[in-house]
C-alpha cells in the first residue's frame, strides 16, 4: 500500500512538473528580427538646416542637392581656376556625411590631363567642404547613419558647373 501511495505521489509530481514546464514555455515571448536591410537606401537624406522644414522626402532630397551644389559652387568660385589649355571634364567627388552630420571627402576621380591643368583643384574642394555647415545626418530605421554620395563637377573654360547625383 505504501508502495502504491509513493507511486501515485511520484506520478502526480511528474504530471504537474511537465505541465509546469509546458506552461512556462508557452509564456515565453517570441521576438522576430527583420534581417532584410536595404543598405543602398535611407529613410531620410542628410539635410541642411534650411531643408528640415520640408515635409516631402523627395523635395528634401532636391533641397539637399541644390544646397550642396550651391555651397560647393560658391566656394570654388571664390578661387581663380586658370588653365593654360582647354578644360572640358567632369570630376567625380565622393563625399561622406557621417552619423554626426560632418561632411568629408572620400575621394576624387579626376583625369590626369585635368589634374595637370588644375593642380590645386583637390585642395580647393577640401577647403570648400570645411566651409559646409554641420548637416542633419541621414536616417535609417530611426538611427543616424553614415552616407556616401557622388558629386559630379563639370569643368569647362567658360564656366564651372556643379551637379549632384
Amino acid at each position: 500500500m505504501l508502495k502504491q501511495f509513493f507511486s501515485l505521489l511520484f506520478g502526480a509530481f511528474f504530471v504537474v512538473s511537465c505541465a509546469y514546464f509546458d506552461h512556462k514555455s508557452k509564456s515565453e515571448t517570441i521576438i522576430a528580427v527583420d534581417t532584410i536591410v536595404d543598405f543602398n537606401t535611407v529613410d531620410a537624406f542628410p539635410l541642411f538646416p534650411n531643408c528640415e522644414h520640408i515635409p516631402s522626402r523627395e523635395k528634401q532630397q532636391i533641397c539637399f542637392q541644390m544646397e550642396m551644389s550651391q555651397h560647393i559652387y560658391a566656394a570654388l568660385k571664390e578661387h581663380q581656376l586658370n588653365a593654360k589649355d582647354i578644360v572640358n571634364d567632369t570630376v567625380l567627388v565622393k563625399l561622406k556625411v557621417d552619423n554626426l552630420g560632418v561632411t568629408s571627402l572620400s575621394g576624387i576621380k579626376i583625369s590626369e590631363k585635368t589634374k595637370e591643368l588644375l593642380p590645386t583643384f583637390d585642395s580647393l574642394v577640401k577647403i570648400s567642404l570645411q566651409k559646409l555647415p554641420t548637416l542633419q545626418p541621414a536616417i535609417k530605421r530611426a538611427m543616424p547613419v553614415t552616407t556616401e554620395f557622388t558629386l559630379p563637377i563639370i569643368l569647362t573654360n567658360e564656366c564651372l558647373q556643379v551637379v549632384v547625383e
